[in-house]
């Protein structure tokens, strides 16, 4: 009985950094190709996930986010790798996961008839 708390503790972390994930790669497509610094992509998520029924807390919000930034960005596929600057993360254009981001996000200029201009 308590290891099924723990592991149903375990499971709702890690559904929460898998969501965490999806967000921070979102944000660093809209700060593509400068990147933006580790508060910046925090405060972003913060204020995603943040509402009145699931209220979250930014320190851990931060370390959440800084903690996938900096495991993300050691991986040598990682979607993610450290920007000139220190303290600021990119998308790193040789992941096959950020060329896939790219592709399904950016509009095809055959398909450009369709956005409102």
């Amino acid at each position: 009985e308590g290891w099924a708390i723990i592991d149903l503790f375990t499971l709702h972390f890690l559904c929460l950094f898998m969501q965490y994930e999806r967000h921070i790669l979102l944000i660093l497509k809209e700060a593509y190709p400068d990147g933006m610094p580790v508060r910046r992509i925090a405060l972003n998520v913060y204020n995603i996930t943040n509402t009145l029924f699931a209220p979250q807390d930014l320190g851990k919000v931060y370390l959440a986010v800084a903690e996938w930034l900096r495991a993300e960005s050691r991986k040598s596929g990682g979607a993610v790798c450290k920007a000139d600057t220190r303290g600021w993360y990119r998308l790193n254009d040789s992941s096959a996961q950020v060329q896939q981001l790219l592709l399904e996000f950016s509009p095809n200029e055959e398909d450009s008839w369709m956005l409102w201009e």
